[in-house]
This record gives C-alpha cells, structure tokens and sequence, in this order.
C-alpha cells in the first residue's frame, strides 16, 4: 500500500498557465486606459464650464452697470452723455481713481448717448447704453424718456 503522491507535487513548466497573470495586466492596462480617457473628459467639462462662469460674471456686471444708469437717466433725462469705467474690487463695481487699461478683461467701458427730440408737447430723451469689456461689446440697452414742458396743462 503505497500513497500516490503525483497529484501534489508541482508539474513542470509546460503545465503552468502562464496567461492568467497576462490576463490580469491586460485587464489593468484597460482600466487605466478608461480612467485616464475619463479624467481628460471630466477636465473639458469643468474647464468649459469655468469659461461659461467667467463670461455669465461679466454679463452681469454688464447689465448691473446698464441697468444702474438707466435708472440714472430715467430720474434725469437732461444729464446727457455720460461714460466712465469700472473694475471690480472686492465684487463691487467702483471707479478708478487712476489710469486703467481698457483692454483689460476686468475694466468695464460704460457709454451713454443721449438723444432728444423736440415736439409739440415735450421733449422725448433716448438713450443708447452700451457696455464693453476687455474691448468687446458686453451689454447695450435702449430706453426713453418723455419730459413735458412746463406750460402744458392736461
């Protein structure tokens, strides 16, 4: 009575299956390879839509700044032209005190033209609001007033 003892021992070299580890790296590899095609797409999307954050800023900042004078030539329609520009400081909107550059992507150009029409009972003010930012046209409005003249009666 003898054990068989063939079964344990280790076979030779041509026995082994050596594509189980190729299988794994490969397996890795693939792996990898989606991780890093994913991580390039996820940096696209964040990227555009930091750009798209950026320019929603400066529209806004554009139209506060239109909007603002609007309602400055609504309460006085005989100011008349008026322009200046504006950097954001501490996410307000200020003047300032020296020499900018206008082609900076932080100056705001802000440009009121005003016109009046004379007519029989008044006058009528347009104004034609424009504002730019880093040399391109941000926002622009148009808006009117009518003033009467003082020896109208209704």
């Amino acid at each position: 009575m003898g054990i068989d003892l063939s079964r344990l021992r280790r076979g030779n070299d041509h026995d082994r299956r050596p594509w189980h580890g190729a299988a794994f790296i490969v397996e890795a590899l693939v792996l990898l390879v989606f991780l890093i095609a994913s991580l390039a797409v996820i940096m696209q999307v964040i990227a555009g839509a930091h750009e798209r954050s950026i320019e929603a800023d400066r529209l806004s900042n554009a139209i506060i700044l239109a909007s603002n004078d609007a309602e400055a030539f609504a309460a006085d329609p005989t100011s008349g032209n008026t322009g200046g520009e504006y950097v954001l400081v501490d996410g307000q909107l200020v003047q300032p005190e020296g020499p900018i550059d206008v082609l900076d992507k932080n100056v705001y150009d802000l440009t009121r033209i005003v016109e009046a029409q004379s007519q029989l009972g008044g006058t009528l003010y347009t104004a034609h609001i424009y504002v730019s930012c880093g040399g391109e046209a941000t926002y622009q409005i148009d808006t009117a007033r009518y003033v009467s003249n003082e020896g109208v009666q209704r």
